[in-house]
């Protein structure tokens, strides 16, 4: 398999400088030299093959192929709402959602949540979504949001996208009812059924407050359960998007 590197901005045929992170990741790490052929994507959906040249300390030259253009996955999408857990825990969640085709992760703050990335850590998610890209093979990034208060993500997502809250009680997340939600999905906020997007929102340790319960099911969101255990975070959204793969491979 070609090796995969990222480039920043847009990826266009010719003769190009390559250097930065990407640049040491593909000679110092994986040990190309000149006369190797790699795989360049820009996460935007672009692609292209491109020969090793030349490379100097800090910078290579590459000849960029003909650049092709992936077709965006058509849907159904799915965003995960999540209150990040601690440090390398958060690193573990990124990484395994965009290996697992979430579309979105949009970090939410609650009574209940201990952690509010700041912006290097939200710089750092980013990063984890470029390399985890590269090694499964995604051509257009995962978004990663700022945090968004929860009172705001009820009013911007739960009103106007199928929203699903992990909760103990709820209805078991399982085929059946992903199904269902994807099914009726074209009949709130503008979607269509060609490309549904369902939101499946992961609480904190200590789990949502009664009030946040009741706001997001006052605008449509509906309690679902993901077992008879109480998962950690990052479990409970890697379970979420498993499961959602899972019935879009079966179908």
């Amino acid at each position: 398999m070609t090796s995969r590197f990222f480039v920043e901005g847009r990826l266009k045929s010719g003769t190009m400088a390559f250097e930065g992170a990407e640049f040491h990741h593909m000679i110092r790490v994986t040990r190309h030299q000149v006369g190797d052929t790699v795989r360049l994507f820009d996460g935007a959906g672009k692609e292209a093959d491109a020969l090793i040249e030349f490379t100097s300390r800090h910078s290579a030259t590459m000849k960029v192929g003909k650049v092709e253009t992936v077709p965006d996955e058509p849907g159904p999408h799915l965003i995960l709402a999540v209150a990040m857990p601690k440090a390398t825990r958060g690193t573990t969640l990124v990484e395994k959602s965009v290996e697992l085709g979430v579309s979105k992760i949009v970090p939410i703050r609650t009574a209940r949540g201990i952690v509010d990335p700041r912006r290097s850590k939200l710089d750092n998610f980013r990063q984890n979504v470029i390399a985890a890209s590269k090694q499964c093979g995604r051509s257009r990034l995962m978004e990663v949001t700022d945090p968004i208060d929860w009172s705001d993500f009820v009013s911007t997502y739960v009103a106007k996208e199928t929203t699903v809250l992990a909760h103990p009680g709820g209805v078991p997340f399982k085929e059946g009812l992903v199904n269902e939600l994807i099914a009726g999905n074209g009949g709130r906020g503008g979607k269509t059924a060609s490309s549904p997007t369902i939101v499946v929102t992961i609480g904190p340790e200590g789990g949502f407050t009664i009030e946040e319960i009741s706001q997001a099911a006052t605008r449509g969101g509906r309690l679902v359960s993901l077992g008879p255990r109480i998962l950690r975070v990052e479990t409970a959204a890697i379970m979420a998007a498993s499961i959602f793969t899972a019935v879009l491979m079966g179908d």
